[in-house]
C-alpha cells in the first residue's frame, strides 16, 4: 500500500509520551509497509482517550491525507482490515502515490500484488511504450479473469479478449486495485483466476475534507540519449468534502492530464527459422539445429496522452446509503516504428547456384547447398515504416443504494458504460530494391548470401563481406516500394442492472442473501487492412507512375547509437509528417470498394443473466458461506466469413448456461490468526472475437501473398474449472504480518487464445487459424507474502523506520490442447509463469521516506505454433526506487526512478531456451530504458 508520511506535527508530538512516540514511529513505518489497517487499529488501543482527543484537535489537512491515502483516516485503516476481515482471499494495493512511484498507469502498480503478473499487446507495438497494459491473477490468461470498476463489468476495450486495457486508467483517479482470488456466489462466475476490481475514491475514505494538487515531470533516458522526444509531465487535482448535519453527504472529484514521450529499440530475426539440414522434418522437430532467415532492427517513438475525470457522491445514514460514480478516461498513443533489415532473398535477374531439391511435402527449394546445409543467397537491404496509433476511451456511470431495516437489507444498482478501442490511422510504407548477390553488376548466379551469427542470443548479427556491407550501408538504396493505410474501430456499450436482498442475525445462521443481475452489451466494429489501399511506386521491382524516394530523401535523423552495437545498415527515424502527407496524396480510401469496406463490419449483441443465493453459517470462531450461482449467456452477431465455402456474410449465435456452486470458510481462533478455505466452480467465456468477427488475412509485405487466414469459431465452449484454496494470515503486531495461500485448479475445454498458429491447418502454404477447445488442464501453486517493520520494537526512531516486504508465487500448470486433428500436446498454460515475486526495502523517518522495489517474472509460454517451436517470453525484472521529502505540512517533494538496472522490457525466443531469438512478428529483444521522475504534492 502506498502512502506518504504523517506530517511533522505528528513528529513534534512524539516527545509527549512514549506511547505517542510509538504511535508516530510505527505510523511512519506503517505508511510504507502497506499495513495501515490492522496496525492502526492496534495503535489506537495503545493511546489513551486523552491522547487521541489531543491529536484529533491538532490534526491538520496534511496529516489527514497523503499522496492518495488517509494516514489517520478510513482508507488507511480499512485496506488491510478488509483483507483480514474478508472471508475470501483478497489482496489490495492503493494507488496515487506519485512521490515515490514513477508508474503513471495502474497496471504497473497492480503487479505489486501477490501473484499478479502483467503483459502487453505486442501486435500494436504497445511493448514499446514502457508501460504494461493487462493484469492477470496468478498469471492466467486474461480470459480467465473478470475485470470490474466499482464492482461493475466494463465494456471490452482491449480489442481481442475480455480484459480491460488498464493503461487507460491513471492512479490520479483510481483509489485502489483489489484482487479477489476466491470470489463467492455473489460475484461473477466467469472468473476462474479471480476478479480484479478498480475502485473510485469516495469522500468517506478520508478523515477530513481537502483539496490536493499533484504535478509530475518525467524523462525517458533512452529517448533523450537518442535525441528523440523523451520528456513529459502530468498534473492532477482532486478534492474530497463532507457536509450535512452529521456529515452524512460526501463528494469526491478528480481530474488529470498527462502527456509524455518515450522511445524503444528492438532486434529480431526476419522470418521463421529454417532447419540447418535439408529435409529433416519441421523446425519444431529440430529445435537445436536451426538457422536464421534475415535480421532486422526497430526503433519506436511514442507520444502518450492520458486524461480524464472521476467523481463520487455518497449519502450514508443508518437506514439507507445512496451513491453515484462517474468515470471518464481517454488514452491516446501516437506510435511510429522505423525498421531497417537485411533479408535473405534474390531479385529479378539473379539466380541461386544451389541445386533444386524436392521436400517431403512435394514443394521444391534451392535454400540448401550440395551438402544439404542451409545456404541462402542474396542480401536485400530493406526499410519499413509503420504507425500503430491507439485511441482508447471509456465513460461509465452507476447509481445505487442500500437500505437496512431490522436485520434486512435491500440493494439495487444500475450502470451504463461506453468504451472504444480504435486505430484510426495505420500507415505502412516499405522500401525494397535489388538484392546484393556478390556477382558483377548484381546479376546472374549469386556468390554471396546472408549468414546470421546467433552467438549472442540477444543480438543476432549478419556476417557480411566488405563489399556487401558497403552495399547495404547506403541509405540511397533502395527506393520506396509502397504506401498504404488501414484502420480499426471497435466500440461496445454495456448496461447492467443488479440487486440483492439479505438478512443477518445471530446463531447458527448468521445471514442469508439472494440476488440477480442482468447485463446487456452491444458491440460494433469496422476494420480495413492496409493492403487493399496500397499505392505502388515505380521501382526496379515493379511498375508505377511515380518514382519512389529513398530513405535519404526523407527528413529525419539517422541514429548514432543502438542497443549494444550499431547495425551495418543505418537506422533513420523518418519524419512522420512526410508520411502523413504522402498518405493524403496517394491513398484514397474512398476508392476502396464498398464490398471490401463492408467485409470489415461487425455487429453483435451479448446478454448475461444471473441468479445467486448464499448463506452465512457460524459456530464460534468458525464461519461457512455456501452459495450457488446460475448464469445464462447468449450472443448473436453478423459478420463476414471467408472459407472453403466461399466469401459471404453469416449470422451466428449461441447460448450456454452454467451453474456454479461454491463454499467459502474461515476460522479465526484469535485476533492474530485467520485460516481460510474455498471450493468453487467457475468458467471462462470465450472472447467475443473468438466467437464472431471478420476473417483476418495476413499477407507478405513484398509479394502480397497470403500467409495466414484467421477465422472465428461460434461453437466454442466455455472453459470450466473447479478451484480449491487454503490459506492463513498471521498478524504479529504493528506493520508485521505473514500470509500463505495454496491453490489447485482443474480445467476442462481448455482454449489457447494466445496462439497465432493454434488449431490451424496449412493448405497450399496458407495457415488457417481457428480457435477450438482442447482437453484438460490444471494449476497448482503456493503464495507467500509478508511485511516486517521494525517500528516499535526498538526505541530508536531512526532504526524503527526500516522495513522489508515482499511476496512470491510459485506454481506449476499443465494443459492438453489441440493444434490439429493429429497434433495433441500437453504443456504449460499460456501466459502463466512458474514464478513471480516482489521484494521491497523501505524506510521512513522524520519528514523522509524511501523505497527500493524489485519485481521479477519467470519465463512464460506466449504463443503456440504448429511446425515451428513455441514462442516463449524469457524472464524479466525491474528495479524501481523512490524518495520523498515533506518540505512543509502542505508540500511534499518526490524523486523516483523506474527500471534502474536498464533491463529489457521484452525478450521472446523460439523454444524454451535463450538460444534462438524470436522473429519480428513475435517480439524479439526490446528495451525501453530508464525513466526518472520529479513530483510535487500540495495539500490544502
Amino acid at each position: 500500500m502506498n502512502s506518504t508520511l504523517p506530517s511533522r506535527a505528528c513528529l513534534r508530538r512524539s516527545g509527549r509520551a512514549s506511547t505517542a512516540r510509538r504511535t508516530c514511529t510505527s505510523l511512519l513505518a506503517l505508511t510504507l509497509a502497506g499495513l495501515p489497517a490492522a496496525a492502526l487499529a492496534q495503535q489506537e488501543t495503545v493511546q489513551s482517550p486523552a491522547e487521541r482527543a489531543e491529536e484529533a484537535r491538532e490534526k491538520s489537512v496534511s496529516e489527514a491525507i497523503t499522496a492518495d491515502i488517509v494516514v489517520n483516516g478510513r482508507r488507511d485503516r480499512s485496506a488491510v482490515a478488509e483483507e483480514k476481515a474478508a472471508i475470501a482471499t483478497i489482496d489490495i494495493v492503493t494507488t496515487g502515490d506519485v512521490a515515490i512511484n514513477s508508474q503513471t498507469n495502474v497496471t504497473d502498480l497492480a503487479r505489486r500484488l501477490p501473484g499478479v503478473s502483467v503483459s502487453r499487446d505486442q501486435g500494436r507495438n504497445q511493448s514499446a511504450t514502457g508501460e504494461t497494459q493487462y493484469a492477470t491473477i496468478r498469471g492466467f490468461d486474461a480470459s480467465y479473469n473478470s475485470y470490474t470498476l466499482d464492482g461493475v463489468r466494463l465494456p471490452q476495450t482491449s480489442g481481442s479478449n475480455r480484459a480491460i486495457s488498464l493503461n487507460l486508467f491513471s492512479p490520479f483517479a483510481i483509489g485502489a486495485i483489489v484482487a479477489d482470488k476466491t470470489p463467492g456466489a455473489d460475484k461473477d462466475a466467469d472468473s476462474i483466476a479471480g476478479n480484479i476490481d478498480l475502485r473510485t475514491p469516495t469522500a468517506f475514505d478520508f478523515s477530513t475534507g481537502f483539496v490536493r494538487a499533484r504535478t509530475v515531470a518525467q524523462g525517458a533516458q533512452l529517448a533523450i540519449d537518442r535525441k528523440q522526444g523523451g520528456w513529459g509531465g502530468m498534473v492532477g487535482i482532486d478534492s474530497a468534502q463532507r457536509f450535512g448535519s452529521s456529515n452524512q453527504f460526501g463528494v469526491y472529484l478528480a481530474g488529470y492530464f498527462e502527456e509524455r514521450s518515450n522511445a524503444a529499440e528492438s532486434t529480431a530475426v526476419q522470418n521463421d527459422y529454417k532447419t540447418t539440414a535439408f529435409n529433416v522434418g519441421t523446425a519444431r522437430a529440430n529445435g537445436n539445429a536451426l538457422s536464421a532467415d534475415g535480421v532486422q532492427w526497430n526503433f519506436y517513438n511514442n507520444r502518450i496522452r492520458r486524461y480524464g475525470a472521476s467523481g463520487s457522491f455518497d449519502m450514508r445514514t443508518e437506514p439507507v446509503d445512496l451513491y453515484a460514480r462517474v468515470n471518464y478516461a481517454t488514452y491516446l498513443d501516437t506510435n511510429t516504428m522505423n525498421q531497417t533489415g537485411l533479408r535473405n532473398e534474390l531479385t529479378a535477374g539473379q539466380t541461386n547456384p544451389n541445386p533444386r531439391r524436392t521436400l517431403s511435402n512435394g514443394s521444391t527449394t534451392t535454400a540448401y547447398n550440395a551438402a544439404g546445409v542451409y545456404t541462402p543467397y542474396g542480401i536485400n537491404p530493406a526499410s519499413y515504416f509503420r504507425t500503430e496509433d491507439v485511441d482508447q476511451g471509456l465513460f461509465s456511470a452507476q447509481i445505487g443504494g442500500k437500505a437496512r431495516w431490522n436485520g434486512f437489507t435491500a440493494a439495487l444498482e444500475g450502470a451504463y458504460a461506453d468504451g472504444h478501442f480504435n486505430q484510426p490511422k495505420r500507415i505502412e510504407a516499405a522500401f525494397r530494391g535489388i538484392a546484393y548477390n556478390g556477382a558483377t553488376g548484381n546479376t546472374g548466379a549469386a556468390t554471396e548470401g546472408l549468414t546470421v551469427d546467433l552467438s549472442d542470443p540477444r543480438s543476432p548479427r549478419p556476417v557480411l563481406s566488405s563489399a556487401a556491407a558497403a552495399y547495404v550501408g547506403s541509405l540511397d538504396r533502395p527506393t520506396q516500394l509502397y504506401i498504404q493505410q488501414g484502420y480499426d474501430y471497435l466500440a461496445e456499450t454495456k448496461k447492467t442492472l443488479r440487486g440483492s436482498i439479505g438478512w443477518s442475525g445471530e446463531g447458527l445462521v448468521r445471514g442469508i442473501g439472494v440476488g440477480g443481475l442482468y447485463e446487456d452489451s452491444h458491440r460494433t466494429g469496422r476494420s480495413l487492412a492496409p493492403d487493399p489501399t496500397r499505392y505502388r511506386f515505380l521501382t526496379p521491382l515493379q511498375a508505377g507512375t511515380v518514382q519512389g524516394p529513398t530513405i535519404n530523401q526523407y527528413f529525419g535523423k539517422v541514429l548514432t547509437d543502438f542497443l549494444d552495437y550499431y547495425p551495418q545498415r543505418p537506422i533513420k527515424v523518418l519524419s512522420r509528417s512526410q508520411l502523413d502527407a504522402q498518405v493524403s496524396q496517394y491513398v484514397d480510401l474512398t476508392k476502396v470498394s464498398p464490398t471490401l469496406i463492408s467485409q470489415g463490419l461487425l455487429d453483435g449483441t451479448e446478454t448475461r443473466k444471473a441468479l445467486y443465493a448464499t448463506a452465512t453459517l457460524g459456530y464460534g470462531t468458525f464461519e461457512l458461506v455456501p452459495g450457488i450461482r446460475y448464469e445464462d449467456n447468449r450472443f448473436a452477431a453478423r459478420y463476414f466469413l471467408s472459407d472453403a465455402d466461399g466469401a459471404r456474410f453469416v449470422d451466428a449465435g449461441r447460448s450456454y448456461h452454467h451453474v456454479d456452486p461454491s463454499l467459502l470458510a474461515t476460522w479465526r481462533p484469535n485476533d492474530a490468526l485467520v485460516v481460510r478455505g474455498a471450493i468453487r466452480s467457475s468458467y471462462a467465456r470465450p472472447a467475443f472475437d473468438q466467437l464472431a468477427g471478420p476473417t483476418q488475412i495476413s499477407r507478405d509485405a513484398a509479394t502480397n501473398a497470403i500467409l495466414s487466414i484467421t477465422q472465428p469459431n461460434p461453437n466454442l465452449k466455455p472453459v470450466e474449472a473447479w478451484s480449491y484454496d487454503l490459506g492463513f494470515d498471521y498478524y504479529a503486531g504493528v506493520g508485521r504480518y505473514l500470509q500463505v495461500a495454496a491453490y489447485h485448479k482443474d480445467l476442462r475445454n481448455v482454449l489457447v487464445p494466445t496462439g497465432t498458429r493454434s488449431v490451424g491447418e496449412t493448405l497450399d502454404g496458407i495457415v488457417y487459424i481457428r480457435p477450438a477447445n482442447g482437453g484438460r488442464g490444471n494449476a497448482t501453486g503456493i503464495e507467500v507474502s509478508g511485511r516486517y517493520t521494525i517500528g516499535d520494537l526498538v526505541a530508536s526512531r531512526m532504526l524503527g523506520g526500516f522495513g522489508v516486504g515482499g511476496n512470491v508465487t510459485w506454481q506449476r500448470t499443465r494443459a492438453t490442447y489441440t493444434i490439429a486433428a493429429t497434433d495433441i500436446r500437453t504443456t504449460q498454460l499460456p501466459q502463466a509463469p512458474d514464478l513471480v515475486y516482489n521484494a521491497e526495502l523501505f524506510y521512513a523517518t522524520g519528514p523522509m521516506r524511501a523505497n527500493l522495489w524489485y519485481n521479477w517474472t519467470s519465463r512464460i509460454l506466449a504463443t503456440v505454433q504448429d511446425s515451428q517451436p513455441d514462442i516463449y517470453i524469457q524472464p524479466v525484472g525491474e528495479l524501481n526506487a523512490g524518495l520523498a521529502f515533506e518540505a512543509t505540512d502542505t508540500l511534499e517533494i518526490g524523486l523516483s526512478a523506474r527500471n534502474l538496472l536498464d533491463q529489457h522490457a521484452l525478450w521472446s525466443t523460439v523454444g524454451t531456451s535463450q538460444r534462438y531469438i524470436a522473429n519480428d512478428r513475435n517480439g524479439g529483444f526490446l528495451k525501453t530504458g530508464r525513466v526518472f521522475q520529479f513530483s510535487l504534492t500540495m495539500k490544502m
